[in-house]
């Protein structure tokens, strides 16, 4: 039987993604947001204003919160508004249905030390990055609202067409000569394509239907397919033809320059902040033995084959233009 989803943060690329999946296996979706993009079921709101937010869950039957605010160096009252009280309001009015799926990282559990087969542990980063610091903020009050089935995904390392996080980012600093590896490069990361992503939010929702022990619980998604991080950026570059001499930094050398622009950068984003090296030069994968048995999920997209769609994307027209537009940026 189809289901009414109301989704905050649409407009990302996993937004984008769960869209598509929902409307394919038959479900409505309404897509709260800031702005309008024309599409009938998109309500126009924010999530910071807890009237609205409730307005626009009313009549359907599961939340999935995906919005939130993403920057390398947001102002933190900004992040807060955002990603933890914004977070609270829309689970409070998820009351309504009963049901929640809180999008939140793996990062809300780092502690400036590297993870190999961890676990989801509990969300106590409290560092500098703002981002990090208001979504294990953010995780912990959603999880405190009682009166719904809640369950947290921590998507790791999220990236496919047109992203403009990841990709857009190392194509940046590639085309304008600044691309530098932290360290030696040979730490292990795990990565997820955006539809396997995408998948693994579905399934918790689905758990939040038919799992209520479920409630309260966190699971990481990733593609379970960790690589070294220099083979993640150079194929990520190969996708799109783009082969620049990959230069390394010693992570000391790093960490003062991230400490420095931590301190002394102002105005746009940052070229290295310390929890960017830290992030950069430290192994991170998981265990997905629990998302596997728990959400029924189970990854479909090896590393290998989401090069592969992503080297058709990078061949394609969409893929040039993609290019075309960062070429032009760091130009400029």
């Amino acid at each position: 039987m189809s289901s009414k989803i109301l989704l905050t943060g649409a407009t990302s690329l996993i937004g984008r993604s769960i869209v598509e999946q929902l409307e394919q296996r038959g479900d409505t979706v309404t897509c709260f947001q800031r702005t309008n993009d024309g599409r009938p079921s998109t309500i126009t709101g924010d999530v910071r204003d807890a009237s609205q937010v409730l307005s626009a869950v009313k009549g359907h039957d599961a939340v999935i919160h995906l919005a939130a605010l993403v920057s390398p160096k947001p102002a933190f009252h900004d992040a807060l508004a955002v990603n933890v009280d914004g977070a609270v309001n829309v689970a409070r009015a998820a009351r309504d249905c009963g049901r929640l799926v809180h999008i939140s990282s793996p990062s809300v559990a780092f502690h400036h030390e590297g993870s190999i087969g961890a676990a989801a542990l509990p969300p106590t980063y409290r560092g500098r990055d703002a981002y990090t610091h208001t979504k294990a903020l953010g995780e912990e009050a959603v999880l405190r609202v009682h009166g719904l089935n809640t369950i947290v995904i921590r998507p790791h390392l999220v990236y496919g067409p047109s992203d403009e996080q990841l990709i857009g980012r190392l194509l940046d600093r590639a085309l304008s000569g600044t691309l530098a590896i932290v360290g030696s490069g040979t730490a292990l990361i795990d990565t997820t394509y955006v539809d396997d992503a995408a998948a693994g939010i579905l399934a918790a929702l689905d758990r939040t239907a038919d799992a209520p022990q479920l409630g309260g619980r966190a699971f990481v998604v990733s593609g379970g397919d960790p690589r070294p991080i220099t083979e993640v950026f150079s194929a990520i570059l190969d996708a799109f033809d783009v082969q620049p001499r990959l230069r390394h930094l010693p992570v000391g050398v790093a960490r003062k320059l991230g400490q420095a622009c931590d301190r002394w950068w102002r105005g746009g984003e940052p070229p290295l902040t310390e929890f960017a090296v830290e992030q950069l030069s430290l192994a991170h994968s998981f265990d997905l033995r629990k998302t596997r048995d728990e959400l029924l999920f189970t990854p479909q997209w090896s590393f290998a084959r989401s090069m592969d769609a992503l080297r058709c994307f990078g061949q394609s027209q969409a893929g040039q233009e993609f290019l075309d537009r960062r070429r032009h940026r760091s130009r400029g």
